[in-house]
């Protein structure tokens, strides 16, 4: 009885060993990296957000990241998988400024005057680059994935 106990421990252990081979629980989506810049009305974008929402059936990764000098890269491990993407990019002019004016916010360091409280700063960035966007970029694997976004200022 004893050998046959022992073998079905054996034969357990292996079952239940290989059960596992693979669940380290990583990524194994084909994610490729992104990069690029963004300038409005011929400046870089001075701070913002730029987001790839999928377009097609093959993306399957919505990503996003920050914008900074105008520039932006989304690094492979959290970019997107290969396809075609929409792509929203948002910046406010508490973010261009710096300078927080939603209600409640303390006056920036140093200042002893109160700020005004007049809300959520504005979008400065048209409709056609965020909420009715505009702008696409097809990512593919293996290729360098950078893309320049030259947006028009408000009129």
């Amino acid at each position: 009885m004893d050998a046959r106990f022992a073998r079905l421990m054996v034969v357990l252990g292996f079952v239940a060993g290989t059960g596992f081979v693979g669940c380290g629980g990583g990524d194994d989506l084909p994610r490729q990296s992104v990069s690029g810049t963004v300038t409005l009305g011929g400046q870089p974008l001075a701070q913002g957000r730029i987001e790839f929402e999928p377009a097609s059936p093959e993306a399957k990764t919505p990503v996003g990241g920050e914008i900074k000098d105008g520039a932006f890269r989304i690094p492979r491990d959290q970019g997107p998988t290969p396809g075609d993407y929409k792509v929203m990019i948002t910046a406010s002019g508490a973010m261009a400024s710096g300078v927080d004016t939603s209600p409640g916010a303390e006056p920036p360091k140093g200042s002893k005057k109160k700020l005004p409280q007049i809300g959520p700063a504005p979008e400065l960035i048209p409709k056609e680059y965020n909420s009715k966007t505009t702008l696409t970029a097809k990512v593919e694997a293996g290729k360098s994935n950078t893309f320049d976004f030259p947006l028009n200022a408000k009129k």
